[in-house]
């Protein structure tokens, strides 16, 4: 048994730079600019999948007031840390550090490290036996090692004696970690953030961060504004915004 005549079948969305679909009676001088646009966008995500495992992380020198921005990665899976751009509202997950800025303060003034509002806080963590996050600290002994070091560090930026972790003899991607959000702000996220604000209280004019990740929306624009190969329409972003 035959079926009847089926219909035809929904006319696809027009997609600028799609050849011959564009809408009819597009005015010529808009033609040439929305096919080049879709060829874009697909130069984009070509570039784009090949540039996920190379661009980051890397060193930058970047002046610790481009910083104006903190945001939390606790919960970023291992995937996410390793995306050189990653899409999403990662960058709008805002936090406030106060505690570290009040402690870093109050070792810049003078004051010994237990009369800092670090101090006990990490102190009442292991006396409650919680498990909280605690910077690897888990005896009261811990607590002042862990303050030693902070101090000494403190020492070493303060005299203008800024070092790389690999330099100091540790990890070599254990350093201030920044990430480009949306609007091509730089953010610090989990790690650094105690030596982000000693190199602010010792007026260092740069220093070196571990870029992380930055937003897909950013380097889209990036890309849009200057261009192919899309590891150098980032870098020029970067140096844009001071982080050279």
């Amino acid at each position: 048994m035959t079926s009847g005549p089926q219909a035809p079948p929904e006319p696809r969305p027009a997609q600028a730079g799609d050849a011959g679909l564009l809408p009819p009676g597009t005015p010529p001088g808009l033609a040439a600019p929305l096919t080049r646009l879709g060829a874009s966008r697909r130069g984009f995500g070509r570039e784009l999948a090949g540039l996920r495992r190379q661009f980051t992380p890397r060193l930058l020198r970047v002046p610790p007031d481009r910083v104006t921005g903190a945001i939390d990665t606790k919960h970023w899976t291992g995937e996410d840390h390793r995306a050189a751009v990653l899409d999403g509202d990662w960058d709008l997950v805002r936090v406030e550090r106060p505690i570290i800025a009040r402690t870093i303060a109050q070792l810049a003034a003078g004051a010994h490290y237990t009369e800092t509002d670090q101090f006990p806080h990490m102190v009442a963590i292991v006396e409650r036996g919680t498990g909280e996050w605690n910077y690897h600290c888990e005896t009261v002994e811990d607590v002042h090692a862990y303050f030693r070091r902070l101090v000494a560090a403190w020492e070493a930026i303060r005299a203008g004696d800024y070092r790389t972790q690999q330099e100091l003899g540790g990890r070599k991607n254990d350093e201030i970690v920044i990430h480009v959000a949306r609007d091509g702000e730089l953010v610090v996220g989990q790690y650094g953030n105690h030596r982000l604000e000693m190199t602010r209280q010792a007026g260092l004019e740069a220093v070196p961060m571990l870029l992380r990740t930055v937003h897909l929306a950013w380097a889209r624009r990036c890309y849009d504004r200057f261009g192919s190969p899309l590891e150098s329409a980032l870098q020029r972003g970067l140096v844009e915004l001071g982080a050279g």
